[in-house]
């Protein structure tokens, strides 16, 4: 070996051990056990929580953020906490959630399972609205500053329409669909909601609405009627939230921390949720339950995220995570966890054919979260039982596809065009035509095809007719509650209720000790791994990201192939 050799060699191993040892404080702080103290938990509740870890993205400064708690953490360092005598007593800090109805209710019950066990809940609420309020109502005490502002004053859903839009700008949609309730189509063609996707989000809007009026009387000990009229009422500052018992006490946040810690003349120890999960045992012996996670809009390709798309299943990557489970003989058991408003029929259709392949291996379990429409509820049709929230939005049984003509825009810019073709359709699937009318119907034969076919992967895995999957298809969104109805779910719940429908159907014995392995993993390098250590900034890089979730979801169907069959949600329905 050279001399030059030799010293890049020793220059790599120095650099090395220098990055351990810097790595080291971290590394030790990481392995904590949980407390061996009497303790209070102090959960900092995120804006945002997700299903499963974020895909590596190459060059850019998010993929060295540490890893953050999952959804499926959160739930379980609350519910081993419930079982913790070191955990005295919870406290979470509420101040802005950015996650949907579905997720807050599988929250929402690990903390009332905590506050079942007889210890104490406290709530830390900053403000906020129904979300926000929603979740803290599952507390014993629900602490605000005197400065906080309570919105709680009813329910919304809009969506938006760029056909104007694209009119000015010289792009001319072309789009059809499947479906008379499918109206995503609807985005670029129309400038309101048509009466189809108006009865359908209404629907939405009034289980929903049902459902926080529930829930709120039978946490606040009041009268549905009650609960309605406060509602009608807000919003509330935090004196008037105070004596409508919407709030138990006026404090900060600190002294809603020192009141929960004091027991007596003593005073317990704190413990963040991140620092006590750190310390739960993530492996060991036991019988495995895989819990694979489709988190995103559903397209061909590797899982990928960006600001512009968002998350993207792979089918690719979802595909290898279920053929590992299936061909893994320490994998008792599969639960696949679905959160996607759907996306590519034909990545949903590659998806839906390894699901049927593991569940006539081994039981495979799927949990709905936020979403699981369209392509969403597509791939849930291989498995064999479906657990759904009450507020997941799922059916969606339809799609629709089509193209832009951009040749009105380049005009404007003052590009032109110019083609030459051979064969009578070369233009059908171009950027710079319309459909001729032959070419609109031929397009809209090819997607009554697709919704064929959709209606027989969801009338074989359903055990239910055509015609009566039909009558519930016409891509009509239901919330879960309206989908047990319709025997589209099979019952209500959550993460936990379907790992412990997993581990029945799989005959694990009550005595057995259940590891449960996350997966799609996201693929870091070491250099990667090292420095997510010293990251700390919760925010995302890219500027697109900054756009509503409305917008980015727009963009991202438009990205799509010209002609793609598309298994996606109408609008991205947001209830607030």
């Amino acid at each position: 070996m050279s001399a030059r050799r030799r010293f890049a060699v020793a220059l790599i191993v120095l650099a090395a051990l220098a990055s351990a040892l810097v790595m080291l404080p971290y590394a030790c702080l990481r392995s904590r056990t949980p407390a061996q103290v009497p303790v209070v938990l102090r959960f900092d509740v995120p804006s945002e929580i997700e299903e499963c870890e974020s895909p590596a993205r190459p060059f850019s400064l998010a993929a060295l953020r540490p890893g953050r708690p999952t959804l499926y953490d959160i739930e379980r360092a609350i519910r081993h906490a419930a079982l913790d005598d070191h955990v005295r007593a919870l406290v979470l800090h509420i101040d802005s959630i950015d996650w949907g109805w579905a997720r807050i209710a599988e929250v929402r019950d690990a903390v009332r399972a905590f506050r079942h066990t007889g210890k104490p809940v406290y709530v830390a609420l900053a403000g906020g609205g129904e979300r926000e309020y929603l979740l803290a109502s599952a507390a014993n005490r629900i602490c605000a500053p005197p400065t906080a502002m309570i919105a709680l004053d009813g329910l919304a859903a809009s969506a938006l329409f760029f056909h104007g839009s694209l009119e000015k700008l010289g792009v001319s949609p072309n789009f059809a669909h499947a479906g008379a309730y499918k109206s995503a189509s609807e985005t670029y063609t129309r400038d309101d909601l048509s009466p189809p996707a108006r009865e359908a989000l209404d629907a939405v809007l009034e289980d929903d609405w049902t459902l926080l009026v529930d829930s709120l009387a039978s946490s606040r000990h009041l009268s549905a009627d009650s609960v309605r009229r406060l509602i009608d009422n807000g919003p509330f500052d935090a004196a008037d939230a105070r004596a409508a018992g919407l709030v138990d006490t006026l404090m900060y946040e600190a002294e809603v921390d020192s009141m929960a810690r004091r027991r007596g003349t003593h005073r317990l120890g704190s413990i963040s949720l991140p620092r006590y999960l750190d310390g739960l045992d993530d492996g060991g012996l036991g019988a495995r339950i895989a819990l694979v996670v489709a988190s995103g809009s559903i397209a061909e390709g590797r899982s990928r995220e960006s600001g512009m798309d968002g998350r993207v299943i792979g089918s690719e990557t979802l595909i290898e995570a279920l053929r590992d489970a299936r061909t893994r003989r320490s994998v008792r058991a599969i639960v696949l966890r679905i959160d996607s408003p759907g996306g590519s029929g034909q990545a949903s259709d590659d998806i839906w054919r390894e699901v049927q392949r593991c569940r006539r291996e081994k039981p495979l379990i799927v949990s709905m979260g936020d979403y699981a429409a369209s392509g969403g509820y597509y791939i849930a049709m291989g498995a064999g039982d479906i657990l759904a929230e009450p507020a997941t939005l799922t059916g969606s049984i339809g799609v629709f596809g089509g193209k832009f003509n951009l040749l009105g825009l380049l005009h404007k810019l003052g590009i032109g065009v110019d083609t030459v073709t051979r064969g009578r359709h070369a233009l059908m699937l171009s950027p710079f035509s319309d459909f001729s009318d032959e070419e609109a119907k031929r397009f809209q034969r090819h997607l009554e095809s697709f919704y064929g076919l959709f209606l027989q992967r969801v009338a074989t895995g359903r055990h239910m007719t055509i015609a009566g999957v039909d009558s519930v298809a016409q891509g009509r969104v239901w919330t879960g509650r309206a989908a047990v109805g319709r025997g589209l779910v099979d019952q209500f719940g959550g993460l936990e209720e379907a790992i412990l429908l997993a581990r029945r159907r799989a005959h694990i014995a009550v005595s057995e000790n259940v590891v449960v392995e996350l997966s799609p993993r996201a693929r870091r390098d070491f250099l990667s791994r090292m420095l997510s250590g010293l990251w700390n900034d919760d925010h995302d890089s890219d500027a697109l990201a900054l756009l509503p979730s409305a917008a980015r979801a727009w963009i991202a169907s438009a990205r799509f192939p010209a002609g793609t069959v598309l298994a996606l949600i109408p609008f991205q329905i947001d209830v607030r």
